[in-house]
Formats: structure tokens, C-alpha cells, sequence
């Protein structure tokens, strides 16, 4: 008796997981609620492994998304995917994004994209134009509405300028570490080149207060037209050091 429960329940696992793995993910897709901005067309394979040719965030085309079910994952109770998105020349996405006892999450992301493509998501028009690569790596992150639990990622600028009517500045290689502490994100890095050597810090809290705080040196390839303009920051520090502080 023990042993044909044992068996029927080993099959009915057997069928179930037969029927996840070759549920096309077209089926899938119908019935999940539609997300605010977010676009998913040509959808093909299985929720198993599949992917999606058109992947789009508010009207902005990401590529091709693919996915891969990791198995083990569900062990732990986790629904886990590796994820790959490519296409767009400049901008790529890979790593692993999931749902579990906690939430979302993410481990080892690694997402790229050319900096105007990045500006292009900012909501406020901006008197400058971005050039350069951001690379973002989250080693782990953990959500919590509304922006994070745990928080462990870098942020990189690379091959950078900013561009403006008062001239051009290239900061160099600018480099992030972004935490979370209590629910509130923190950003803290720094720069150095030519033109500009910089510290800064950025704290975002969940009722969305921010405040910002750093420090900057010009240099000698700082653009005359906004050196000019440093006079209404105040005078340097003994270090020559323009210092920075506001929240809102």
C-alpha cells in the first residue's frame, strides 16, 4: 500500500513538472496581469526556456529577451531565471532575477548601456547631453517596496563626458558603491581626471527625500566657460576643494 502511494505520488510530480516544462510561454503570458510600461511580443518556447523578440520598457526597445528556468531553485522554494537580453547595439543584460519567500531579487546582473540611451529614461529634461558606457553590476539585491532590503551592486561610468554650452568635461572613470540601509539606498563614489577630481555621496529615502553631499577640484582641462562660473559656489577649501550639499 506504502509503496503504490509512494509511486502514484512520484508520478503525479513526474506529470506536473512534464506539464511546466512544455507549457508553451505564449499560453503563459495571456494570463499574466500586463505591467505598466512594460512590452513583451514575439514570445516563443516554453516558460521552461523561451524567449521573446521584443522586449520594451515605456515605448523603448530592449531587444530580445531570453530566459531559462533554473530547477534546482524550486528546492528552495524560489522561482529563478536566467535571463539574457541583447540587441540593442550597446545595451545587454544578463544574470539571474527571481521570486521567493522574501520577493523579488536579483544575484550576479550585469547590465550595460551607452549613456544616452540612459538618459533617455530620465524624466526631466536635462541642459546637457551624457556620452560614455554605464556598466551596473548587483551582486545581490533583495526588493523592498519601494526601492530595496539589501542592496550590494557597483556602478561604473566609463569613457564619459558631458557635454553642454559652457563646454565639455570628462570626468574619467567614475566608480559607485551602492548599499541599502534601512530601506534608504546609498550611493557613494568618486573621479579623477584632468578636468575634474570629485567625491560624492547619495542617500534616497523610501518617502523619497534625497540628499547629496561631495566634493570637487577643477582642473586645468575644465572648459574656462565653467570655471568662470565657480565664483557663486563660494570660495575652495585650503585643499582648492568646491564643496556640495542639498536634499530635497
Amino acid at each position: 500500500m506504502k509503496r503504490t502511494v509512494l509511486m502514484s505520488i512520484v508520478f503525479v510530480l513526474v506529470l506536473l513538472t512534464s506539464v511546466v516544462v512544455h507549457t508553451p510561454a505564449s499560453f503563459v503570458f495571456r494570463y499574466i496581469p500586463p505591467v505598466n510600461g512594460l512590452e513583451v511580443n514575439g514570445v516563443s518556447g516554453t516558460i521552461w526556456n523561451g524567449m521573446a523578440s521584443d522586449f520594451r520598457w515605456q515605448g523603448q526597445s530592449l531587444g530580445a529577451i531570453n530566459w531559462q528556468f533554473n530547477p534546482l531553485a524550486l528546492l528552495a522554494g524560489k522561482a529563478d531565471l536566467g535571463v539574457r537580453v541583447s540587441g540593442v547595439p550597446g545595451f545587454s543584460v544578463r544574470g539571474n532575477v527571481g521570486y521567493g519567500f522574501s520577493g523579488v531579487y536579483a544575484n550576479q546582473l550585469l547590465l550595460s548601456a551607452p549613456a544616452h540611451f540612459v538618459q533617455s529614461f530620465i524624466p526631466y529634461p536635462m541642459p546637457v547631453s551624457l556620452k560614455g558606457q554605464f556598466d551596473l553590476t548587483l551582486r545581490d539585491y533583495q526588493l523592498q517596496q519601494p526601492f530595496c532590503d539589501v542592496l550590494d551592486g557597483t556602478l561604473a561610468w566609463s569613457q564619459g563626458s558631458v557635454d553642454s554650452p559652457m563646454g565639455s568635461v570628462e570626468p574619467g572613470l567614475v566608480m559607485a558603491q551602492l548599499t541599502c540601509d534601512t530601506g534608504r539606498v546609498l550611493v557613494s563614489g568618486d573621479s579623477d581626471s584632468e578636468a575634474l577630481e570629485t567625491e560624492f555621496n547619495l542617500s534616497l529615502s523610501p518617502d523619497q527625500q534625497y540628499s547629496v553631499s561631495g566634493w570637487f577640484i577643477p582642473g586645468d582641462a575644465l572648459p574656462q566657460g565653467i570655471k568662470g562660473q565657480l565664483g557663486w559656489l563660494g570660495a575652495p577649501d585650503g585643499e582648492g576643494r568646491y564643496r556640495l550639499s542639498f536634499n530635497g
